[in-house]
């Protein structure tokens, strides 16, 4: 019969998840343990470092990536980082060893006491198998999870003694959707709104960027005549900032940008929140008269924002839709910085 260990692993593979990132300990080491010759593991030299080469590759890859911590002293080094990663969208599973079932009621030395709660909340789904023959399936929902939008980390414990137990059966592997097109209805409001816009803005944020959506956002930039500015704090380039239309990065804080966008009567904001402040400089929200319609696809960033109407929406499908419903302008092109 299949062990725990064997059958994860083979949803591992299924699931194209070959690659460990980690720094093991002596948790994770019944895991490792005949480590298979088609896996690579990539050993940092701290677990900050392995959470954040994991999230680089995540991002770089555009796939999911695993990092592998040792119980709760790693966990706690990596935090940073999972906070960073949990910022940028980022899909990573993020699993750590936990002692042995059968002392955990002792809490002997390197037990992660509450470790579901350790790594809130700067993860999707925090969980740690009620048996040993669980632990496939935790797999599976923590990559649907993490997969799904808004993506970003997940976090399982995983007692040392569970990976020899004999498994109960492989869990059926899944695929899930990843995007999701805008409502019809709301989005023919948004581009009716924009496109009885006076002077129009556009605000992006890394959502354009995971979506692979620039050619969207360029074109829609120039069917507007609209400047572009990245959103505050941006985690990712929106938009090719050498491109005539782009303006920079919003100040980040609420007077400050509101005057930046002082003129223009609609501020379209895609793929970031309205908006992430720092340093509280008091002021409008927006400057008079002006309104926003936002797109993400996260929707506790459209339940946040101070102001705005929103659409929840793949923000790459929404920029070529709004491209297609919107008539060219005969405004003129925002002049160069």
């Amino acid at each position: 019969m299949a062990t725990v260990r064997e059958t994860t692993y083979d949803l591992l593979r299924a699931l194209g998840m070959t690659t460990v990132f980690g720094n093991p300990g002596s948790t994770e080491e019944p895991f490792l343990q005949d480590f298979p010759d088609d896996f690579r593991y990539v050993h940092a030299l701290h677990e900050a470092s392995a959470v954040a080469m994991a999230d680089g590759y995540a991002q770089a890859t555009g796939r999911p990536a695993h990092v592998n911590l040792h119980t709760a002293p790693g966990t706690g080094n990596g935090m940073g980082n999972l906070v960073t990663a949990w910022h940028n969208k980022t899909p990573l599973i993020v699993s750590a060893g936990q002692q042995t079932r059968e002392m955990l009621l002792l809490e002997p030395r390197l037990a992660s006491r509450h470790a579901t709660e350790l790594t809130q909340p700067y993860v999707k789904w925090s969980h740690e198998p009620a048996r040993a023959q669980d632990i496939p399936a935790a797999f599976m929902r923590a990559y649907a999870t993490a997969t799904q939008p808004p993506t970003g980390p997940v976090f399982l414990s995983l007692p040392m003694d569970d990976w020899a137990q004999p498994a109960a059966g492989a869990p059926e592997v899944r695929t899930v959707a990843t995007r999701y097109a805008p409502d019809p209805a709301r989005l023919r409001e948004f581009a009716a709104r924009v496109a009885a816009s006076r002077c129009p803005a556009l605000v992006l944020g890394g959502a354009v960027d995971r979506a692979g959506a620039w050619p969207a956002a360029v074109a829609l930039a120039k069917r507007l005549a609209a400047p572009v500015w990245a959103a505050p704090a941006p985690e990712r380039a929106p938009f090719p900032e050498d491109h005539p239309h782009f303006r920079g990065v919003l100040p980040y804080a609420i007077g400050p940008l509101a005057e930046a966008l002082a003129g223009h009567d609609t501020v379209l904001v895609v793929g970031a929140p309205v908006f992430r402040y720092y340093p509280h400089v008091p002021g409008d929200h927006l400057p008079a008269g002006a309104r926003l319609l936002h797109v993400t696809d996260d929707p506790d960033e459209t339940a946040r924002a101070p102001v705005g109407d929103s659409l929840l929406a793949d923000p790459g499908l929404a920029l070529a839709a709004l491209v297609e419903l919107l008539p060219a302008t005969d405004r003129p092109p925002p002049a160069p910085r």
